[in-house]
């Protein structure tokens, strides 16, 4: 005799995976498309043949860290080369003098540079160097910056960037920027 109940069930178990499967395939698909090839490229890197970078604050926002050891907001070199920095990584004890260093490792070309430190009082010194081929081109902070006082006690988070340029420029091409802590 035939059972309609065991044969029914087999072509029920294969027809509801098959079924449940469609279902869920049409809810993903939703009825709208997303966006094209096109506009996903465009909001992916926005076509800019400006040669500037996109979105780098002004390099007066910049401020070092000494936690994390970087500058916030984050900015990107617009001077081609691979920069390296120093500064000393521990605090600096108020009256000595600081070193300060920049150098090219891929010893590109000769650049002229500033080197513009920011006191924890908004206070903003510079002073040039040039740096050339590989070697570290190193700066002392208050010596080698005019109108720094002879001693600087003032303890907090000393910003320093760095520029490709001349001083006096607004700015000047951005190339790096790091700090130091007094106190």
């Amino acid at each position: 005799m035939f059972d309609t109940c065991t044969s029914a069930r087999p072509a029920r178990l294969v027809l509801l995976p098959a079924a449940m499967a469609g279902v869920l395939a049409l809810s993903g698909c939703g009825g709208e498309s997303g966006p094209s090839r096109e506009e996903l490229e465009t909001m992916i890197a926005p076509d800019d043949t400006s040669g500037e970078a996109a979105h780098d604050p002004e390099i007066s926002e910049l401020q070092f860290d000494p936690e994390t050891l970087i500058c916030e907001p984050h900015a990107n070199s617009s001077v081609g080369g691979e920069w390296e920095t120093s500064a000393p990584r521990e605090k600096v004890s108020p009256a000595s003098k600081t070193e300060i260093g920049l150098r090219d490792t891929e010893a590109a070309a000769e650049v002229d540079v500033i080197a513009r430190i920011t006191t924890p009082s908004e206070n903003l010194f510079e002073a040039e160097a040039s740096i050339s081929g590989d070697e570290w081109s190193n700066l002392v902070f208050p010596d080698d910056f005019p109108g720094t006082p002879e001693s600087v006690t003032t303890e907090g988070v000393y910003t320093v960037v760095w520029s490709a340029g001349e001083e006096g420029e607004s700015e000047g091409s951005f190339i790096s920027c790091d700090g130091f802590r007094i106190g």
